[in-house]
């Protein structure tokens, strides 16, 4: 119970840093409270098979490393390139703000790659829970994961042109690999012994925890694609992309902390769930009697 209220805690301040834009705070946070679950997952429910509680204890590292790997990507942020002027930039800023976006992207793809990891061996905690035959949790599971792929099929970063999407998707291969991964976690979730739907909900969580890192390498992939430079008959000419802000000053980004809260709600319910639904129940007993003594019975 303590490791629990520890890692509430923890994700409370991830969640709270990451709502007043506090972005290095709130993932040094995330990866403490990983890292609190990642400990909680190995030692909690000693009655769960070996085989769930260090396959999630290797997960939440692998979260908690995931989280490391962005927050050095803000410690170690190169500087600036930001320019003022009334015509279009000339090719030493374009050339710059092509090399930091590709350095964002090179961060982002090991942060992922790292994340694929997680999401294979939480994927594969949830095949080794006792399976149970629950065929409208198996419905859900399936549809969601449907669902899901819809989701990130109609996301109009994507695009519409297959030529376009298919050199993507050869980029950030791990963020591809990843959503799969989840989505398979989240189907076998759905015939895994799982009373409570703990370990349904963390799978969906996961899931979509993957989605939205797919999502943000597409952005950074097509960002730094429309910087490399164009043919020779290409025209090009790049404009400037002007933000207004539509909140007060100092406002609370409550989207960024929806999304914190998901990524870590997500294992969280995943290694509660899974230690309980891993944990076999007491063996029933034989009734009392003389025939249950020497398999007799009178007479």
């Amino acid at each position: 119970m303590r490791l629990v209220l520890l890692y509430a805690a923890v994700a409370g301040l991830a969640v709270a840093a990451s709502a007043v834009s506090a972005t290095e705070v709130s993932l040094r946070c995330a990866a403490a409270a990983s890292a609190v679950l990642a400990w909680q997952a190995a030692t909690g429910a000693r009655t769960a098979a070996p085989a769930v509680r260090w396959a999630l204890a290797g997960g939440c590292a692998l979260f908690a490393a995931a989280a490391l790997v962005r927050q050095s990507a803000y410690s170690e942020e190169p500087t600036d390139v930001g320019w003022f002027g009334y015509g279009p930039p000339g090719t030493a800023e374009l050339t710059a703000m092509r090399d930091q976006t590709g350095w964002w992207l090179g961060r982002e793809l090991a942060a992922a790659g790292v994340q694929l990891g997680a999401l294979v061996l939480c994927a594969g905690a949830v095949y080794c829970l006792p399976r149970a035959r629950r065929r409208a949790r198996a419905v859900v599971t399936v549809a969601a994961a449907a669902l899901l792929i819809a989701a990130v099929g109609a996301d109009r970063r994507l695009g519409t042109d297959p030529w376009e999407v298919a050199p993507a998707l050869r980029e950030i291969w791990p963020g591809v690999l990843a959503v799969v991964a989840g989505l398979t976690g989240l189907v076998l979730a759905g015939r895994r012994a799982d009373h409570r739907w703990l370990v349904v909900a963390g799978s969906a969580l996961v899931a979509v925890q993957a989605a939205m890192t797919l999502s943000d390498l597409t952005v950074l992939w097509f960002t730094w694609s429309s910087l490399v430079g164009p043919t020779g008959d290409a025209f090009l000419e790049p404009g400037i992309a002007i933000s207004v802000a539509t909140g007060e000053p100092g406002g609370l980004e409550l989207g960024e902390a929806l999304r914190t809260a998901v990524t870590l709600a997500g294992p969280g319910l995943l290694v509660h769930g899974a230690l309980r639904a891993g944990t076999p129940g007491p063996a029933p007993q034989r009734p009392a009697g003389p025939a249950a003594g020497n398999g007799t019975g009178p007479g």
